[in-house]
């Protein structure tokens, strides 16, 4: 029996994309699938039609600030920047010749090829946007004044197409979701990120009275504020320490942050390496509080719900989480940590101080009864059922083909 085929499409290294790598596990069992996006192929995937596409080069860069600024006043050249990179181009080639029966497009910039490879092909689309779009960068003048005008002319463009209507619009929390509705009249499936159940026992240990042990993960982006954690853990008890697993392309921020750490709070702050995506449940579970207090630099920054906070929820950890509204129900919900009044250092200290070994141990099998619950078998279900639905309303297999890359508007 045929399966149906499902195009994934995500400019991003996929190798070291979580929410990609969910898609592929929990899509590959059912479904055929060719996976459009940067870097090489794990050995470790299920089997697929990988399909490598180059990353932006200098002068597409270039040619992409000269268009930006042109579509202030021509929104036309935005149209004209996007069909003429080559990586969108190769891409939407790639998409034609799969065959796929439905393309899932994650992120606004594969919005318009999945759209016009649909008009050509009728392939069903499937709009996974990780967080809100136009806001992604605000904390920088240049998106604000050149990136946002060519992002929401695309996203509107494509998302109100009179003839290719998507067939579902996924986001990644409530409040964003919320928006998306008020903004565009859509309907976004909320889909969390959070990890698969771990599938072994993980080791279980008893908080200590005199080092409770705080873990942060993640890029090491400015403006995320892990400096406001490294001077909370300097102001709170010495029984806190901190480490920090950080990934990212801007070792001189690192560097600051180890010089911060080792100035205000020496041997209390550590700096450990980085594990694959799959390793880092078990390897955080040796700790004992998740600190995820984003600090709220930009509207995606305080509406977020990070991988990092439900796969501190399945290693068991309990958590600390700024005043961030998704992680704030999330973590009162269902009881797993403690909420900071503010995202300054002081108040964190604070939060980190009322802590004690009595009020940590529910806390953390609060998580462990939460990651039940809160994890990628229940969360992707949901993006399993979307394809189900597709196919149980008579979504035709569409046949292998090549189509001039001319096809595109």
């Amino acid at each position: 029996m045929t399966r149906p085929h499902i195009c994934i499409i995500a400019f991003k290294p996929v190798s070291l994309t979580v929410h990609v790598l969910r898609q592929i596990t929990y899509l590959a069992p059912d479904h055929e699938l060719t996976v459009i996006g940067h870097g090489t192929p794990d050995p470790a995937w299920p089997a697929l039609n990988w399909q490598p596409i180059p990353t932006a080069t200098l002068r597409s860069k270039i040619e992409r600030a000269v268009c930006y600024v042109v579509g202030r006043v021509f929104p036309a050249a935005y149209d004209f920047w996007y069909w003429h990179t080559v990586r969108f181009r190769l891409a939407y080639q790639r998409a034609l010749e799969s065959g796929a029966a439905a393309i899932h497009a994650n992120d606004w910039q594969t919005l318009p090829l999945a759209i016009e490879v649909a008009r050509v092909t009728g392939a069903r689309v499937i709009f996974h946007q990780h967080e809100y779009a136009e806001l992604e960068r605000e904390d920088s003048l240049i998106w604000r004044i050149l990136v946002r005008p060519a992002l929401r002319h695309l996203l509107v463009k494509y998302t109100q197409d009179a003839e290719v209507r998507l067939d579902a619009f996924i986001t990644v929390c409530q409040p964003i979701a919320d928006r998306y509705h008020r903004e565009l009249g859509v309907d976004p499936i909320v889909v969390y990120n959070a990890p698969a159940p771990v599938s072994a026992p993980l080791p279980l240990h008893t908080t200590s009275r005199d080092r409770i042990r705080l873990i942060h993960h993640g890029y090491a982006q400015r403006g995320r504020g892990i400096d406001q954690m490294i001077r909370a853990v300097a102001l709170a008890d010495r029984r806190f320490t901190l480490d920090l697993m950080l990934m990212g392309d801007d070792p001189a921020h690192v560097r600051q942050l180890r010089r911060l750490a080792d100035r205000i709070a020496p041997g209390r702050v550590f700096f450990r390496d980085v594990v694959p995506p799959g390793d880092i449940v078990r390897t955080v579970a040796e700790y004992d509080v998740g600190l995820c207090v984003i600090q709220p630099s930009t509207y995606n920054a305080l509406m977020m719900l990070p991988n990092k906070l439900f796969e501190y929820i399945q290693a068991g950890l309990a958590v600390c989480v700024g005043p961030s509204p998704a992680m704030v129900e999330i973590v009162r919900g269902y009881g797993v940590g403690v909420c900071t009044e503010g995202f300054e250092p002081h108040g964190i200290a604070s939060t980190l101080n009322q802590l004690t070994v009595e009020r940590i141990e529910p806390l953390r099998a609060a998580a462990r009864r939460a990651a039940e619950v809160l994890n990628a078998d229940v969360e992707m279900a949901k993006i399993v059922g979307i394809y189900d639905q597709l196919w149980a309303s008579g979504a035709p297999p569409i046949a292998q083909q090549a189509v001039s890359i001319g096809g595109a508007s």
